[in-house]
Formats: C-alpha cells, sequence, structure tokens
C-alpha cells in the first residue's frame, strides 16, 4: 500500500511539473509583455520597414528625387504610414501598383512574425495629406 501511494505521488508530480514546463515554452517569451516587450517590436518594424523602403527606392527608380519619402508607424505598427516624394508623380500608374506590392510583400509577413498575429497591417502612401496609395486586407488602390 505504501508503494503505490508513493508511485501515485510521484507520477502527479511529474506529471504537473511536465504540464508547467509545457506552458512556460509555448508561451510568450518574458521580455515580449508589456511596454517593453511593445517597445522591441515597434524598434525591430522599424528597422524593417526603413530597410524595405531604401530598397524599394533603389528598385523602383524616378527622375525627379526619390519614390518614397520619411514614414511612420502607427498603431503598434497596424498602420505603415509613407511618404511619397516628388519621384511618386513620374512612375506609371502599373509601377505604383508593383511599388506598394513590394512594400507590402516586405512589411506584412515580418510584421505577422514579429506581432505573432495573423491579421495584416495596413500600408498607406500619402503625398501631403492625401492618400495616393492603400493595401490593406479589404482593399489595394495606386492613384
Amino acid at each position: 500500500m505504501g508503494k503505490k501511494v508513493v508511485i501515485i505521488v510521484l507520477g502527479g508530480a511529474l506529471l504537473i511539473s511536465l504540464v508547467v514546463t509545457m506552458v512556460r515554452i509555448s508561451g510568450p517569451a518574458s521580455g515580449s509583455l508589456g511596454q517593453k516587450g511593445i517597445l522591441k517590436r515597434e524598434s525591430a518594424l522599424r528597422e524593417k520597414a526603413g530597410s524595405i523602403l531604401k530598397e524599394a527606392n533603389l528598385r523602383f527608380p524616378a527622375e525627379g528625387g526619390p519614390v518614397l519619402g520619411s514614414f511612420s508607424l502607427r498603431f503598434e505598427g497596424e498602420v505603415l504610414r509613407v511618404g511619397v516624394g516628388p519621384g511618386w508623380d513620374r512612375l506609371p500608374r502599373d509601377r505604383r501598383a508593383a511599388l506598394l506590392d513590394f512594400v507590402w510583400a516586405g512589411y506584412v509577413p515580418f510584421w505577422q512574425e514579429e506581432m505573432k498575429s495573423r491579421r495584416e497591417p495596413a500600408i498607406v502612401f500619402r503625398e501631403g495629406t492625401r492618400r495616393v496609395a492603400l493595401h490593406t486586407s479589404l482593399d489595394r488602390w495606386a492613384r
């Protein structure tokens, strides 16, 4: 009778420790929660967006200056706002759409991986206060 109790107690303890270990492994990293985690993810998104836009300016050259200018992240990176440069007006419409797709293809998968989400962030190209291109999960257009 004493051996059975010891085996049941040890088995239960082993089972509990196994469940706790699995939960800790599958859960988020300790540094990824809270305000500090948000700042880390936004920093990574900012770096990635900057490199994508630099590459886009190299791949889609236009007379008159760069096609894409400065950018900002809003709502924890769910919106990437990109200011267009003077070269935007000189690009044909199909090249503008290809540029928008290029930025989307680079930013969205990285955002989904970084944020551990299946949602899709919005990408907005702006000329001053006017939207000139938009890419969301529901809508895609470039003027």
